[in-house]
């Protein structure tokens, strides 16, 4: 196995400072001790209109000389929604990410089903599948011109469960989608209880079932919190207590409690791609956001972990 950072890590979205672009990425992850980076398609990094033929040759020639292999593209698709101009754009975003992809030598495309946040209300959850589907089966058939493999994240919305995953490349019926199936969205999405005694067992058990579909994984570390107190708009004095997700250092939080499990599982299906570190939300220190030399110390420490667990 071979180890990543995706580059969301430096994109200032999680952190006090500017966005690092994506050449002087790619030389952190060299001197980090990294195999590949992850390259976020999308500003502030790898956004396809942002690069033309020159960037794209000149990008290229950078991950060369620094033998850095562009393990994947990170596109950030959504296909739900009543608006069917607002799919055809992420159809055309996609496309552009694709043709990205072929220009810079790489065999791989993260995609979403719908995108990361909640979708559209108006519509059921079985219309937003129906359209999630139809968009995967137009952006599949279209990558296979280009020898593109597309990998579909276990991220909620729509996709609820890493079953989902399966049962959608299953309808798309399309030989180029694939599964990218991450140990934190798994937590997230109940499938594995990360304390629980059995959970090799079960992480044995879901990388197995995904073993032919498998061609990237994720990963990153949080603990989870109490959080926001929710009242009922009823006035009937019901309420519910929200949770919090945090991030933390790689190996310091859930993951850490699963991390020797979750590469024994991988090994066991003779998986040999990337593990793709990724800090891919806020990291707060006593309530204040980090700064970027607190990111740069974390990316550091989080190779040297990763390659103790694969070694």
């Amino acid at each position: 196995m071979k180890v990543s950072l995706h580059s969301v890590t430096y994109s200032g979205f999680f952190y006090k400072g500017k966005p690092i672009r994506i050449e002087e990425v790619v030389k952190r992850v060299k001197e980090f001790g990294y195999d590949g980076v992850e390259v976020m398609a999308k500003r502030p990094h790898a956004n396809p209109v942002d690069l033309d033929k020159k960037r794209r040759r000149e990008l290229k020639e950078i991950t060369d000389s620094y033998q850095v292999e562009i393990a994947i593209l990170a596109a950030y698709n959504d296909f739900s929604g009543p608006d069917p101009l607002r799919r055809e754009m992420n159809i055309l975003y996609l496309s552009e990410v694709i043709k990205l992809a072929y220009d810079l030598e790489v065999d791989k495309v993260r995609v979403f089903a719908a995108g990361m946040k909640s979708v559209d209300p108006r519509l059921s959850y079985w219309d937003h599948w129906r359209l999630c589907r139809d968009g995967l089966k137009e952006a599949a058939r279209f990558a296979s011109d280009y020898d593109v493999v597309l990998g579909l994240q276990n991220h909620p919305p729509i996709i609820e469960t890493y079953r989902d995953v399966i049962a959608m490349i299953n309808e798309v019926s399309e030989e180029n989608l694939k599964a990218i199936i991450d140990p934190e969205l798994l937590i997230w999405t109940n499938d594995i209880d990360p304390l629980a005694p059995d959970v090799g067992r079960r992480l044995s058990e879901i990388y197995h079932e995904v073993r032919e579909y498998l061609i990237h994984v994720h990963v990153g570390d949080l603990i989870i919190r109490q959080g926001e107190l929710v009242w009922s708009p009823n006035g009937t004095m019901s309420m519910a207590k929200m949770k919090r997700l945090e991030r933390v250092p790689l190996g310091k939080g859930l993951f850490g409690k699963i991390a020797k499990d979750f590469v024994e599982a991988l090994k066991s299906i003779g998986y040999n791609g990337f593990i793709s570190y990724e800090i891919c939300s806020p990291r707060y220190v006593n309530h204040e956001l980090v700064t970027l030399e607190v990111i740069d110390k974390e990316v550091k420490s989080g190779v040297k972990y990763l390659r103790s667990l694969i070694s």
